[in-house]
């Protein structure tokens, strides 16, 4: 960790943090083309980020040596190009890792790397910026840091604004955060109006019955909720269910017969995080033992069932089965669906060797 004396620099060289862009004192010991002003924004940006770019910033980041011909020049700034938006592409998919998984401080410093990277290719006030604004209010959201996340969202806002034939999955995404801001900050209607919109969107992009939809409808739900309207709230949570349950029964037939996954990680990761709020949201307002929470225990089976973690997924499928022999009875057609899925499972696992 090489201690680094700002009034020794040339006057013409400023060193910054990579995370608040204070006067740096620290010098990243590996690459040395990196600095921070604490210990402690150097951990936060080496766990969030640099650890895996770490190396594959010096060649950026150092002056390059005069070259003779301008063919030379010329593949020299596509290789930087290239390099550029493969690591546009890593930082962003590794901020979004960490939203999902709710480290929101470890989502910063990959989204202002992508962030750097987006404005690198494509300039200032590109709407191709916009995602790490979307990624960088997100993160400043879970954080409690609302006015660095209305800003965010607000530079967002301001190059979609611009850019009239923006699409509609972006604009989702835009009016989802900040339906999730004004929902933190206690402003309720802004907060449904803003995920209206978003639901809106994300039905003209991919369809009013497909999975990228349900965020809007959960988030609602969790505004409904903060609002005591618990009616609202679980017919918003039912929206969710019945989706995910179209999706996850096609997902993991094909999964279990062709080995073709459907929907990536971190989508995978987002439904199992609403799923069991939903779960526990219809136990407490519905009962421990009713259909609607029968049919959580359901979803859930088979969601588990896609991530391949076996255990749970047999579990939840056992309670689902339980609870709607005991609510609904053995002839009830959800009770039937449930065995059969059960029983499907279970040939799956022993054709499989995993019983």
């Amino acid at each position: 960790m090489p201690a680094i004396n700002p009034l020794s620099n040339p006057k013409s060289i400023k060193l910054n943090c990579e995370l608040c862009g204070k006067v740096a004192y620290i010098q990243c010991q590996f690459c040395r083309v990196t600095y921070y002003c604490s210990k402690e924004h150097q951990t936060t940006d080496w766990n969030g980020i640099h650890v895996k770019i770490c190396q594959l910033l010096v060649p950026l980041r150092t002056q390059a040596k005069l070259l003779g011909s301008e063919e030379e020049r010329r593949n020299k700034e596509k290789d930087i190009r290239r390099n550029q938006k493969a690591l546009l592409e890593m930082t962003r998919t590794e901020a979004q890792k960490h939203l999902h998984e709710s480290n929101f401080e470890l989502a910063i410093p990959a989204a202002l790397q992508s962030l750097r990277f987006s404005m690198d290719l494509n300039g200032s006030s590109s709407i191709d910026l916009v995602p790490s604004y979307l990624l960088l209010g997100e993160a400043s959201i879970g954080l409690n840091r609302y006015p660095q996340a209305e800003e965010y969202l607000s530079l967002a806002k301001y190059a979609v604004l611009k850019k009239p034939d923006c699409s509609h999955a972006m604009r989702s995404q835009l009016h989802r955060n900040f339906g999730k801001l004004y929902a933190s900050l206690g402003k309720y209607d802004e907060a449904l109006e803003q995920l209206a919109a978003d639901i809106y969107y994300s039905s003209l992009a991919m369809g009013p019955e497909h999975e990228g939809t349900t965020g809007g409808y959960y988030h609602m739900g969790n505004v409904f909720v903060a609002q005591e309207q618990y009616e609202s709230a679980l017919a918003m949570y039912e929206k969710v269910v019945e989706i995910w349950y179209m999706t996850l029964n096609e997902a993991v037939r094909t999964l279990e017969d062709t080995n073709v996954e459907l929907i990536d990680e971190a989508v995978t990761a987002e439904s199992l995080q609403m799923l069991q709020r939903i779960l526990k949201i219809r136990e407490e307002h519905l009962g421990v033992i009713h259909t609607a929470t029968a049919e959580c225990h359901h979803i859930l089976g088979l969601l588990y069932r896609y991530m391949r973690n076996y255990e749970k997924a047999r579990e939840h499928t056992v309670k689902a089965l339980e609870l709607f022999t005991e609510t609904a009875g053995l002839d009830h057609p959800s009770r039937q669906i449930v065995q059969q899925s059960l029983n499907y499972f279970d040939q799956f696992q022993e054709h499989n060797g995993y019983l």
